[in-house]
């Protein structure tokens, strides 16, 4: 099943993408390595081309250096879960939004930018979501400082 999958892919994207060979995947997930300027097309293939219309997740890395985004797209007729990795800029992280194919992404993109400041291109509503908008930083990135913040009573206001 694996190896029909990727001869799809290879043969609409051979060089633009990186594939592991078929004896490297594990626990059918299929990691692509992707530069960011050719997600878009990819992922539109996947969609509609091969169906992978389950959005799973959006999660994001601090490498300290750079920042690696990757999504996770299921199908529901193949036991495989794609991986779409992307590496951007860790000082200027910004990155295509695959909420407009997959709208299910939306809050997981949200929360990567949220937690990790990965700025989200196209997004149609990219805002925090797990901390409240005046929360200073990005808490999963490596260099973060926690100041502890000052509460007050709703009598000091």
């Amino acid at each position: 099943m694996e190896d029909e999958l990727l001869f799809k892919l290879r043969k609409e994207f051979d060089q633009v993408i990186g594939l592991p060979e078929l004896e490297n995947i594990k626990e059918h997930r299929i990691d692509i390595a992707l530069d960011p300027k050719n997600l878009i097309d990819v992922a539109n293939f996947l969609k509609h081309e091969m169906g992978f219309t389950i959005p799973n997740m959006c999660t994001g890395t601090d490498y300290k250096d750079k920042m690696e985004v990757s999504w996770h797209i299921g199908n529901p007729n193949y036991p495989v879960l794609m991986v779409l990795k992307v590496e951007i800029d860790r000082d200027n992280g910004v990155v295509e939004s695959l909420t407009p194919i997959w709208e299910g992404m939306n809050w997981h993109e949200r929360e990567t930018y949220d937690l990790l400041g990965v700025k989200f291109e196209n997004h149609p509503d990219l805002r925090r979501l797990l901390l409240p908008e005046n929360w200073e930083g990005h808490p999963l990135r490596e260099d973060y400082v926690y100041k502890r913040p000052v509460y007050r009573k709703p009598e000091d206001f």
